[in-house]
């Protein structure tokens, strides 16, 4: 029989202590609450700490929301949010208050069930401030929900414990083999793709395009871009290329290096790794550069409070800050012109400092901005000895090793993205090691290995083009929930035309992504719907998953979910409506779309577009309802300057049909090619 967690009968969280207890008016009127638990330090700090913002009585619906970040952070990190990225103003005006801790802080080599330990303590003491506070017995219902790294913890949670929390709405879902292996495959393919390869595959998936992403490439590009996308890379999502870097795989490869550092030896040396075969693209790319250093500069590091890092895209930056300054290092030579330069390894060979290495976040020119390890406060400097003139080699090895780590970490058969490295005995090709690391990491960043044993209604979120989390990932651990008998207590959404980050107030590319706040905003308000009134939630998506790809039926009513499904063509005098037209400037085009609303999903509250890449959607086009459900947007554009176009019209649906709720907006795109001659 499994015991599960249950923080009354944990002596350690028994001191808990309120330090501030107010009345706000900002951002609405509130009761703030901050406190901690006695004698949770570990070396001197990490103390748990929560806040809670609970509403006033008259807006109190007896439920909290409890956020959980992908990397512990501290305390007041929501405090600064606005808009629709709000949590605090979200909960107080949804019927709820909000819980947030530091889930005990970044801590390296101790228990990592500490993680939801530290959450299940500060929701427990939340509760009993709420009766106090309501002048109430009854138990306030709680709802966890947390993406990416968050979402381990959210899993975790809802797996290690039982009567914390009636529900959870995990989001742009990790499942246990997905770091470091989801950034290591992508890596590989835009090393081997370069600038230009990554834009011809763009392109092709562009409107009026092939949809073909391998036209164009190599058979070792194509090859290279296979392998990512039956890893699961969404094929749409290769237009993140400029921003999307390595993730968070700099972050994980110290604990590679701690548990199995002879992985980056065996690589260039053991049969049965790609970087000991002389023929292969790693032993092509591979640069060991030999220098001196010119300068050593200190400045001003990165404080805590100088940025605030609390989106699933940015929350890791935490595990970084707060140690001691490092140097940038100014090379006495530039690295060869057209090398793989992407993160690569800093080493010292000679003088005071000499074996002394760590990885490269930057390489601008001769300069060189060195990379901290991820021990948070616990950070020091190995380069104060280091002087001008010392020898020292930037080494692109490791960078390459770590893009074929996936290879070396073939999991079970229900990871059937693997299956394209396994025998027909399913055995892995491959050399393997001795562990796989991803399951150690998934343990530290969940508290526990996830396997889809919940307690309590779990309504999970994923991005379809979301670049650090594949889509498959929800669909696995679906099957896990199955395999535990629980499938009537867990339902899946999927989000079109949206990337991992969580932020509606910063889109990386405004004209391939919407966010999907207002989606996950209305998933915990089912959730709560489904826990508090056994109103049952929408029916899990329909997709299929093939090769790694997840596909959604292109009807609203046949996909099901949340979110509005819009189809855009475009036409011109002599052209009839498709996705793309030629015309020349000053002739007029036309723009016709047609919104749909799966089943119960709620109704269109608005339609803009934006026809020359301005990033405005602040107007509003006329809505035509129809008497099938759908509505219809016709409008018109003239192009004044010759070029190619790619207009985007962005919708939004709302339950209740409210388009004032600024924080449950589902939203969604389409976009057209005007030519321009």
């Amino acid at each position: 029989m499994e015991t599960l967690y249950n923080p009354a009968n944990d002596e350690y969280f028994s001191q808990p202590y309120i330090d501030v207890k107010e009345h706000r008016q900002t951002p609405v009127p509130h009761y703030y609450v901050h406190g901690g638990f006695k004698g949770t330090e570990i070396d001197g700090a990490n103390e748990v700490r929560f806040c809670f913002y609970y509403p006033e009585k008259q807006a109190y619906e007896g439920r909290f929301f409890q956020y959980v970040s992908p990397a512990p952070e501290d305390e007041h990190e929501s405090d600064h949010l606005t808009g629709e990225d709000d949590r605090i103003s979200f909960c107080l005006t949804h019927g709820a208050y909000f819980v947030v801790s530091n889930q005990g802080g970044f801590v390296i080599g101790h228990d990592p069930s500490r993680l939801y330990k530290a959450s299940s303590a500060s929701a427990e003491f939340s509760r009993r401030i709420a009766k106090e506070l309501y002048q109430t017995d009854e138990r306030p219902y709680g709802y966890i929900f947390g993406g990416s790294g968050g979402s381990f913890k959210t899993m975790g949670a809802m797996e290690a414990t039982e009567g914390i929390w009636d529900g959870a709405v995990p989001y742009v879902m990790a499942n246990p083999m997905a770091a470091p292996n989801v950034f290591a495959s992508r890596m590989h393919a835009v090393r081997l793709l370069g600038e230009e390869g990554m834009k011809k595959v763009v392109a092709a998936m562009e409107p009026g395009g092939s949809g073909n992403i391998y036209e164009g490439l190599d058979d070792m590009q194509k090859a290279a871009l296979k392998e990512a996308t039956t890893m699961g890379f969404p094929e749409k999502a290769w237009f993140c290329h400029p921003f999307m870097g390595d993730g968070a795989l700099m972050v994980l490869v110290p604990t590679v290096y701690a548990m199995f550092p002879t992985y980056f030896k065996d690589f260039w040396e053991k049969e049965g790794y790609e970087g000991a075969d002389p023929t292969s693209d790693a032993v092509r790319d591979r640069m060991q550069f030999v220098t001196t250093v010119e300068e050593v500069i200190y400045e001003k590091k990165l404080e805590i409070s100088d940025e605030a890092f609390s989106s699933v895209d940015n929350s890791w930056v935490n595990t970084m800050l707060g140690g001691e300054a490092l140097p940038r290092i100014r090379l006495a030579e530039a690295l060869p012109e057209g090398t793989f330069q992407f993160h690569c390894r800093f080493r010292v060979l000679s003088g005071a400092c000499k074996g002394t290495e760590i990885n490269i976040s930057e390489i601008d020119g001769k300069l060189l901005t060195l990379h901290p390890e991820n021990k948070g406060a616990g950070n020091t400097n190995p380069f104060k000895d280091l002087k001008p003139g010392d020898q020292v080699m930037v080494d692109n090895s490791d960078a390459i090793a770590m893009q074929f780590f996936h290879r070396h970490q073939i999991p079970d058969a229900s990871y059937h993205v693997y299956d394209q490295f396994r025998d027909a005995e399913g055995n892995p090709i491959p050399a393997q090691l001795p562990m796989l690391i991803a399951k150690f990491i998934a343990v530290s960043g969940a508290g526990t290995l996830i396997d889809g044993n919940i307690h309590g209604k779990v309504i999970g979120l994923c991005s379809m083009l979301d670049e650090s989390a594949c889509p498959w990932h929800g669909d696995w651990y679906r099957q896990a929930v199955a395999r535990h008998g629980k499938s009537e207590n867990f339902r899946l959404y999927y989000h079109d035309n949206s990337i991992h980050d969580d932020r509606a107030g910063h889109l990386d590319d405004p004209q391939h992504q919407v966010d999907y706040v207002g989606t996950l905003h209305q998933a915990l308000m089912d959730v709560a719907a489904w826990a508090e009134k056994g109103i049952e939630p929408l029916p899990t998506m329909k997709y299929t998953l093939e090769d790694g790809q997840i596909r959604l039926p292109e009807n609203a009513k046949e996909r099901g979910g949340m979110q509005p499904v819009v189809k855009a063509c475009v036409s011109a005098e002599g052209q009839s409506a498709g996705k793309k037209v030629t015309v020349k400037a000053g002739e007029k085009v036309s723009f016709h779309a047609v919104i749909e609303m799966p089943e119960n999903a709620g109704s269109v509250t608005k339609a803009c577009w934006d026809y020359e890449k301005t990033n405005d959607w602040s107007g509003a086009e006329e809505l035509i309802r129809c008497q099938d459900g759908s509505v219809k947007v016709e409008t018109s554009h003239i192009f004044d300057k010759p070029g190619l176009y790619y207009p985007c019209i962005k919708v939004q649906s709302q339950r209740h049909g409210d388009l004032s709720d600024i924080f449950t907006q589902c939203k969604n795109l389409d976009r057209v090619c005007v030519e321009v001659r």
